[in-house]
This record gives structure tokens, C-alpha cells and sequence, in this order.
């Protein structure tokens, strides 16, 4: 039972470290800061750059919350399970804990995202999306022949 706790645990981590990883690097290219890179990119107009900054202010406002309280959480699990005699229950909690502010983290950022889309031309919707989506699945191409 305490392998499966482990598998849980790395699995509960690995999907927080690669969610962590995802939105600060996100836009991140070429050594330019996020929103430059951003509006070079897509060749954003000064209205656009004001408003994308304002919703950058406030999502990352949110996530720095959450990754917060899921650092917090991950200590704590990390607690219970140095015990010798772990109790079973509270570890499940902790994992369910950390499961949700996760998925608190992944809407927010998915919203973040559709907000900015909202500000976008279709064309620069387009360039957006297709960033988003090498982004998610840099290997994807290559999945496909097999």
C-alpha cells in the first residue's frame, strides 16, 4: 500500500513541477521578457499590450497564491510521510489537497488564456494558439508517425 502512496505522490508532484514549468515559460523566447516576446510576436497593438499587462498582474497575482499554498501543502505531505507509523488517511487528504489546488492552477491559467485570446485578432489568434499549442506538446509531431 505505502508503493502505491509513493506512485500517487510522484505522479501528484510530476504533474505540479510540469504545471510550474509551464506558466512562467510560457511566452518565455529568445532571452526577450514574456510580454515583449508576446507582442513581437503577434504583433500586438498598444491598447493590446496595456490590456494583456493588466490581466498578466492579475494572474499572476493568482497563481503566486496558489503555488503558495501548494508548496505549503507539499511540505506538509512531505511530513507525513517521513513518520515512521504515516497515517494512511491524512496522507490521501494531503494528496487530495494538493490535487485540487493543481486544478485551481490549470483553470487559472486556462482562463488566463482565453482572456487573452478574447483580446486578439483572429489572425493573432491563430499565432497565438499555435504557441500555446507547441508549448503543450512540443513532441507531438513526432508521436504521430507511430
Amino acid at each position: 500500500m505505502r508503493k502505491k502512496i509513493i506512485i500517487v505522490l510522484v505522479g501528484v508532484f510530476a504533474a505540479g513541477f510540469l504545471s510550474g514549468l509551464f506558466v512562467p515559460n510560457l511566452f518565455k523566447e529568445k532571452n526577450l521578457p514574456s510580454s515583449k516576446f508576446l507582442s513581437n510576436y503577434l504583433s500586438l497593438s498598444k491598447a493590446q499590450e496595456r490590456k494583456i499587462e493588466t490581466l498578466n498582474k492579475s494572474f499572476y497575482a493568482k497563481v503566486g497564491n496558489i503555488r503558495a499554498q501548494l508548496d505549503q501543502k507539499r511540505a506538509e505531505l512531505g511530513d507525513l510521510l517521513e513518520k515512521p507509523h504515516s497515517n494512511k488517511r491524512k496522507i490521501r487528504n494531503k494528496i487530495n489537497e494538493i490535487a485540487i489546488l493543481q486544478m485551481q492552477l490549470q483553470k487559472e491559467t486556462v482562463d488566463y488564456l482565453e482572456r487573452i485570446r478574447s483580446i486578439l485578432t483572429p489572425e493573432q489568434q491563430k499565432k497565438f494558439l499555435s504557441l500555446i499549442r507547441r508549448r503543450l506538446h512540443p513532441k507531438r509531431q513526432w508521436r504521430r508517425r507511430f
